[in-house]
């Protein structure tokens, strides 16, 4: 960091939103690494404990009945080796989130804005990266939650979405909304790289989660970069946070 980094007067909340464990690690792990380094604080929300996963990899094989607590017990070593707090884990089955009504899961969501209030809030975009249905229900359920809670305080947290520049989402025939195809903020996150790979890795049984390790390996993806959701009202906080983000 330099000298003309953002000052804060107390540890900032990090919090991020997600569907399913691994969510977490794939989308923007490498700087939330950083942010704790930084001697922040970090929390996950996870709707669900992705049931409907794939069953192992390697020599492991999960019975279905069991994957849930499988991949919860990944998630939280996980959080553990990035120095992030134990995961909020909500008790949506995996597939069932579209299912829910928006402003009940958003109520939960709020329940837990109200409780850390954040100073950066992370979710998944409009068209969730991979178009999944609980992608896709978690982010219009946390832009409902989002409302709720600036209405009803003076907080302003800012909300951002994991993004994928053009060229490399055309790569692997990615169809994101505009929104996530921005790049408003970059950080670099070689310093943080193995520990992210390391992280998918710990996903022993996510089949995908091992793909992309494979995948940001080959092809050295040691940044991770975000888009800001368009519902933000910067103000001087704010934009301090984008400053400090950018600056990690």
């Amino acid at each position: 960091m330099t000298s003309t980094t953002p000052k804060f007067k107390k540890p900032l909340v990090w919090l991020g939103i997600f569907a399913h464990p691994d969510d977490e690690t794939t989308s923007s792990s490498g700087t939330m690494i950083k942010w704790v380094k930084s001697n922040n604080q970090a929390y996950i929300i996870t709707c669900t404990r992705g049931e409907e996963g794939s069953l192992g990899t390697g020599n492991m094989k999960i019975k279905r009945e069991d994957l849930g607590k499988v991949r919860e017990a990944e998630l939280r070593r996980n959080l553990n080796l990035f120095g992030v707090n134990p995961p909020y884990i909500f008790d949506y089955r995996d597939q069932d989130l579209n299912k829910e009504n928006p402003d009940i899961l958003a109520k939960k969501i709020l329940q837990i804005l109200k409780k850390l209030a954040p100073d950066l809030i992370i979710t998944f975009g409009p068209s969730g990266i991979s178009n999944h249905s609980d992608h896709i229900a978690t982010h219009k359920a946390t832009l409902l939650a989002y409302k709720y809670y600036k209405s009803n305080t003076s907080m302003n947290p800012i909300l951002i979405y994991p993004s994928i520049p053009e060229d490399r989402a055309k790569q692997f025939d990615l169809e994101l909304s505009e929104d996530e195809k921005k790049s408003d903020i970059v950080v670099d996150i070689q310093d943080t790289f193995e520990t992210k790979i390391l992280g998918l890795k710990n996903y022993k049984s996510q089949k995908d989660a091992q793909e992309i390790a494979k995948r940001f390996l080959e092809h050295q993806f040691n940044y991770e970069t975000f888009a800001l959701s368009p519902i933000n009202t910067l103000d001087n906080h704010s934009l301090n946070i984008i400053e400090y983000l950018k600056s990690l």
